[in-house]
């Protein structure tokens, strides 16, 4: 039987948490809480296609001033949510 363990402190600098920013969240992916403007609104699939996952691109949105703000465009909808990614598999693992 293996024991729980806490999990390790991440080191340094390591850039935006995407488990901690799904646990502080609580709406379904859809559900728009931020403003998106329609001038400029790239394509969302080439954009997304630059990211080896949606793990990857929902970091990188958050490093980059997601979710106030969308400048590699992967959050059309305005849910806080990059690429498709979707918080609710960690919020679930919490139960």
């Amino acid at each position: 039987t293996v024991q729980p363990q806490d999990l390790p402190q991440r080191p340094g600098d390591t850039g935006p948490n995407i488990v901690e920013f799904a646990l502080a969240t609580n709406h379904a992916p859809g559900v728009q809480l931020y403003r998106r403007g329609g001038l400029g609104v790239r394509d969302v699939n080439a954009a997304c296609a630059k990211f080896a996952s949606p793990d990857l691109a929902q970091q990188e949105f958050l490093a980059r001033g997601g979710p106030d703000r969308d400048r590699l465009g992967v959050d059309p909808d305005g849910d806080g949510f990059a690429c498709s990614w979707d918080p609710r598999p960690f919020r679930t693992a919490l139960q």
